[in-house]
């Protein structure tokens, strides 16, 4: 039975009531949505990398709910109450983040390198402004779709995936420097537990795809982890915080010799380059995370 379906997975149900089925579909999204394509066997690339990893970060002590592989673009894994956040970690300043911090220089040819990951969190939960709303309202992603995107066009007022400040629990433009909140959000993690996200899951998570993927050579070089985002949630059999969801071409910037032009991600699809570069590019991507259980 179907417990949920997002844009580009299914979760359905087991016979065990702590073990769930992730379905992966042949969908790619790019734009909150807002562009959509259909590509024949991206499913399996996708599953592949997301068993992948999960394995290589089992081997490192980091907890995944990943339990086994069912088919070729599915896997079962622990149940989970998910956070409504993605989690982000940086080595190099890119994409949404120069719109935050323009003061920074980060080119093509120098993109800028932190010395440690930077981490930041965005909620997953969209703002809707007035005159859209009454008062600044939060809503699910896609009942927001329903409702505000047209065309693939967002209508002005609509804020998905808004950054999130941990410290005072509010949500802001995630596409303009830090300043006044849109609105306040409701805290659902302490303190310590934003910490344990960072420091037992995000920062090792980051450091093993990071290291595993320096020792992957390519006709580029080896390749660079530029940023990645994932999720989150609280493991039903015992409450615990731990990684969940997905690990795939979807969820980081990858490039070899830590080049912008070689990428190797989704950020290609959103580009719009030719799907069967895009396709391509994600096969290519599933034979390299092979090379993880091997090192």
């Amino acid at each position: 039975m179907v417990i949920t379906e997002g844009k580009t997975k299914r979760i359905l149900s087991t016979d065990d009531p702590n073990i769930v089925l992730i379905e992966t579909k042949d969908d790619l999204t790019g734009g909150d949505a807002a562009k959509k394509e259909t590509i024949a066997g991206i499913s399996v690339h996708k599953t592949t990398q997301t068993v992948n990893n999960f394995k290589l970060l089992q081997s490192k002590g980091i907890e995944t709910t990943f339990v086994s592989q069912e088919s070729p673009n599915a896997f079962r894994c622990e149940a989970c109450d998910m956070l409504p956040l993605e989690l982000v970690t940086r080595r190099f300043a890119w994409g949404s983040y120069l719109k935050r911090r323009p003061d920074l220089e980060s080119t093509v040819e120098k993109p800028h390198r932190f010395d440690e990951p930077l981490t930041e969190f965005f909620h997953k939960h969209a703002v809707v402004m007035p005159p859209l709303t009454e008062q600044p309202t939060q809503m699910d992603e896609g009942e927001a779709r329903s409702a505000y995107l047209k065309d693939g066009v967002w209508k002005s007022g609509v804020y998905t995936d808004p950054y999130l400040n941990t410290e005072a629990w509010t949500l802001h433009n995630p596409k303009l420097p830090l300043g006044d909140a849109l609105m306040n959000t409701e805290a659902f993690l302490s303190p310590a537990e934003v910490q344990v996200l960072i420091d037992d899951i995000m920062l090792p998570t980051f450091r093993a795809l990071e290291e595993a993927w320096s020792k992957i050579q390519t006709e580029g070089g080896p390749v660079a982890l530029v940023d990645m985002k994932i999720e989150v949630g609280r493991r039903r059999r015992d409450g615990q915080l731990v990684l969940s969801d997905v690990v795939d071409n979807d969820s980081w910037r990858i490039w070899p010799g830590a080049d912008p032009r070689q990428q190797l991600d989704k950020q290609c699809f959103r580009e719009g380059h030719a799907l069967s570069d895009v396709a391509s590019n994600y096969e290519l991507v599933s034979q390299l995370t092979e090379g993880f259980l091997k090192s």
